[in-house]
């Protein structure tokens, strides 16, 4: 993970102005939209939060707002940012390995992390132990599949102008990939959508089931 860390660490104070241009201003406010829509979040954990472009919007419609990050660059850059954010916290965290109880998040919330980071079926797992029953999972992030090519094309020139050339390990997620990832960690998924004109991000929303999971538990060990 060190090398992703510095990768994205170097880019802090401006990370929001970068994904913009990178992205299309229209395309990602087309997905802000989409998480502002989100209602009665209760208490969030949110993973990857870089300098809080998503916890601003969540913050309106939460409780409370845990927001969390592996760089500690991006960590200061959101405490600066969201320092008047009554309702939001901000601290180091690592999505594979977190510190908090079992059952202790009506609502985790995900962007743009599960195709940079290593092994994100073990990170989504995290995500259902610290999800109450009937807890949220919102995972978004965005993808070159469903693009048109020269929009990919523009996406990709944009991106090594501004980030230069990415770190080793990362995954192109399709909308269906994404969906069956979290399937697979034993989570429901109630909706799914590809949003986007030009550049292209999955939405997918899931819920802990207890009772799915005793079904899916038991069916394991019976195979």
């Amino acid at each position: 993970m060190e090398q992703k860390i510095t990768n994205w660490s170097r880019f802090a104070n401006d990370f929001e102005e970068r994904n913009n241009y990178v992205v299309g201003k229209t395309d990602v406010d087309l997905i802000l939209t989409k998480v502002a829509a989100l209602e009665k979040l209760g208490n969030v954990l949110e993973l990857g939060c870089g300098n809080g472009t998503y916890s601003k919007v969540l913050a309106k419609n939460a409780d409370y707002v845990l927001a969390t990050d592996i760089s500690d660059e991006m960590v200061e850059a959101s405490k600066k940012r969201l320092k008047t954010y009554a309702n939001v916290k901000v601290e180091k965290a690592d999505c594979f390995h977190l510190s908090y109880p079992s059952n202790s998040f009506d609502t985790v919330f995900m962007a743009n992390l599960i195709h940079i980071i290593p092994c994100p079926g073990n990170a989504i797992l995290e995500c259902r132990r610290v999800l109450k029953n009937g807890g949220l999972l919102i995972v978004t992030s965005y993808t070159q599949k469903g693009m048109k090519f020269r929009h990919k094309i523009g996406m990709v020139y944009r991106y090594l102008k501004s980030y230069g050339k990415p770190p080793k390990g990362g995954r192109n997620f399709g909308l269906m990939e994404a969906t069956s990832l979290i399937q697979l960690s034993g989570l429901n998924v109630v909706d799914y959508e590809l949003i986007g004109k030009k550049t292209k991000a999955f939405f997918v929303k899931a819920t802990v089931d207890e009772k799915l999971m005793k079904i899916i538990w038991k069916n394991d060990n019976a195979s």
